[in-house]
């Protein structure tokens, strides 16, 4: 017995000692283009580096044929440009906190997910099958309640958990969390006329409410984004500045011409103004991309959406232990069936993976 508690003893204290490195790198974020904005907004970024161009054209052969001298001092944009930067900052953190709250609202449905289940184990009538099905029906709810938000369905999950012939009954409902609640909510006043007790059934049902709040909430995100009025103003603002840019560089890069094309003279800054607008796009184009894509996200086809279908099958997996270490609940129900699952999932399923604690 000393020998095995000194080996623990180091084997505690070489892990105390040596955490394991955080795997962190700048030039991997800087350089990398999957996940973000740029290429959704880079044909923007283009499009205005064209239109930098014509302008600078247009300034030169005004210059050149009129002796008309179009170019702005850059100080008049200085105060545009620092107002405008911030309008953008406040449109980010605006998308980013529905962001963040809708992620706090599912964090509270894997948290009332898990209650409900461990409560029917522990706290449940003593029927095998009220307890099999009372746990399978509350994994589905978070399953449908992504489907929800989402306006799809999936009936694998349901088939799965509670069979095809309740996954079509759910199929069929106007609104499936509304549905599957109901169902629950049913169960539980089963479970307390066959012997559960009052707190129990009391602590139930509170954690199946406030899994509908939650919904409630996730459903207010969804259904109302950011004024509209906002958004067009702060591109308008974009607009306008990314135009007039070019006519305060003309006298940064103004010099000596460098070729004469048609009779006109150009200089370098034909090329690098385009260049620098470009440049400049990108961060404003991209910040104001990032708050809108952020508005909604539930939706797949975002930037950066909610892992939902990780987060599902994550309380499917822990309320599925919660069933398999109930022997009178496991006695009486049926075997889960795998094989409907495609074979990420039930990895993800049968085993827990690092990214859970990213998740609950």
């Amino acid at each position: 017995m000393d020998a095995s508690q000194s080996v623990d003893e180091i084997n505690e204290t070489e892990s105390l000692e040596e955490p394991r490195p955080l795997n962190y790198s700048f030039w991997v974020g800087a350089l990398t283009v999957r996940g973000s904005a740029l290429p959704r907004v880079l044909i923007d970024i283009v499009k205005f580096g064209l239109l930098a161009f014509l302008i600078v054209l247009i300034a030169t052969f005004a210059e050149n044929k009129f002796d008309v001298v179009l170019a702005i001092p850059p100080s008049v944009l200085s105060a545009a440009g620092a107002v405008l930067g911030l309008l953008l900052v406040l449109r980010t953190n605006a998308g980013y906190d529905r962001w963040w709250e809708a992620r706090k609202l599912w964090g509270g449905i894997v948290n009332q997910s898990r209650n409900l289940g461990i409560i029917a184990s522990s706290y449940g009538p003593r029927n095998g099958e009220w307890r099999n099905q009372f746990i399978r029906w509350s994994a589905v709810l978070p399953h449908v309640i992504r489907c929800s938000l989402r306006e799809e369905f999936s009936s694998t999950e349901i088939s799965r958990l509670v069979g095809r012939s309740n996954a079509k009954r759910v199929s069929e409902a106007k609104h499936m969390p509304t549905f599957v609640s109901s169902i629950l909510a049913q169960m539980l006043s089963e479970g307390r006329r066959e012997g559960m007790s009052r707190y129990a059934f009391l602590q139930a049902e509170q954690q199946r409410s406030m899994i509908i709040d939650y919904l409630g909430g996730c459903e207010r995100i969804r259904n109302t984004p950011l004024a509209r009025a906002s958004a067009i103003q702060v591109r308008q603002f974009i607009f306008m500045f990314l135009i007039a840019l070019p006519l305060a560089l003309m006298s940064e890069f103004d010099g000596p011409a460098s070729f004469t094309i048609a009779g006109l003279d150009f200089n370098h800054g034909i090329f690098l103004i385009p260049l620098f607008i470009m440049l400049l796009a990108l961060p404003m184009l991209s910040l104001d991309r990032i708050g809108m894509e952020l508005q909604n996200p539930f939706d797949t086809r975002r930037i950066d959406h909610l892992p939902l279908d990780a987060i599902c099958h994550t309380i499917e997996r822990n309320l599925m232990e919660v069933l398999n270490n109930d022997t009178l609940a496991t006695e009486e129900g049926f075997v889960l069936e795998t094989m409907q699952l495609d074979p990420e999932m039930a990895a993800i399923i049968a085993k827990g993976s690092a990214r859970d604690t990213l998740i609950s």
